[in-house]
């Protein structure tokens, strides 16, 4: 597998996925307890990297949500550079607007290395990173490819099994639309996990699911990606903490160490 293949399906793994149920705040104006969390991803079996996750409060309904990858091993040896990804959002009627969203990589093509403005009193977005600069309009309820996670489980966390979003992508809306798939138990070295299971449905090439636990505060704890190529591409959690006053109570902080 080419490396710069490699490093974009490890880098963009957690860009399909959420899944959650119904649960009470730590804060009522807050949509979701701040975080850091830690996984641990694998290609077919072999350890590729690391991703790391965190929510941050900013004030003002505004939030911060990052997503940064580390390769190591083997995917680390064909000079694949770590990547970050950032959404700035705010909270409004009980649902994301995204403000500002940005993803690095050097050495990356245009796609890792995009800027996203969103104005939503004109409802238009323009990409001002690396590459062509575009600006299109957006409906209302667009999310970028990062905060898509959080939008789903704030759906599925209100009730709704069949979830579709629309994402600005490379000068155009691209549709993503997912469904609840049942319940399934699982046992991972951070603990036993009941989990509700979510897979994507309009992708005719590669099949996805994550699977969440309802007692992390429906947290996502595995993802599994199945390229059409052959290629899976897997994520399990390593380490969960609420932050201090955020997480609701009777949920405790997942830490668990590499063994």
């Amino acid at each position: 597998m080419p490396g710069t293949t490699r490093w974009r399906l490890f880098a963009g793994c957690l860009f399909f996925f959420l899944a959650g149920m119904q649960t009470a705040l730590a804060d009522s104006s807050d949509p979701y307890p701040a975080f850091t969390a830690t996984y641990d991803a694998s290609a077919n079996g072999i350890g590729i990297g690391t991703v790391r996750v965190s929510l941050t409060h900013e004030g003002n309904h505004e939030y911060l949500y990052r997503q940064e990858s580390e390769s190591t091993g083997i995917a680390a040896l064909f000079g694949n550079k770590d990547s970050t990804q950032e959404s700035r959002w705010r909270y409004r009627n009980r649902h994301i607007q995204v403000l500002e969203y940005r993803s690095r990589r050097r050495g990356g093509d245009d796609d890792d290395n995009e800027h996203l403005e969103f104005d939503w009193k004109t409802h238009r977005v323009k990409n001002t990173g690396a590459g062509k600069h575009w600006e299109i309009p957006f409906p209302d309820g667009a999310v970028d490819r990062l905060v898509m996670q959080l939008a789903m489980l704030f759906d599925l966390r209100a009730g709704k099994t069949e979830l579709r979003y629309q994402v600005p992508r490379q000068g155009r809306i691209k549709i993503y639309t997912f469904a609840l798939a049942g319940e399934e138990t699982l046992e991972l070295e951070s603990g036993r996990y009941r989990t509700l299971k979510l897979v994507r449905t309009n992708d005719d090439k590669d099949k996805s699911w994550v699977w969440s636990a309802p007692e992390l505060n429906h947290f996502p704890v595995r993802f599994l990606k199945h390229k059409k190529s052959g290629i899976k591409i897997e994520l399990v959690l390593r380490k969960l903490e609420f932050l201090p006053g955020s997480h609701d109570p009777g949920v405790e902080p997942v830490d668990h160490p590499p063994q």
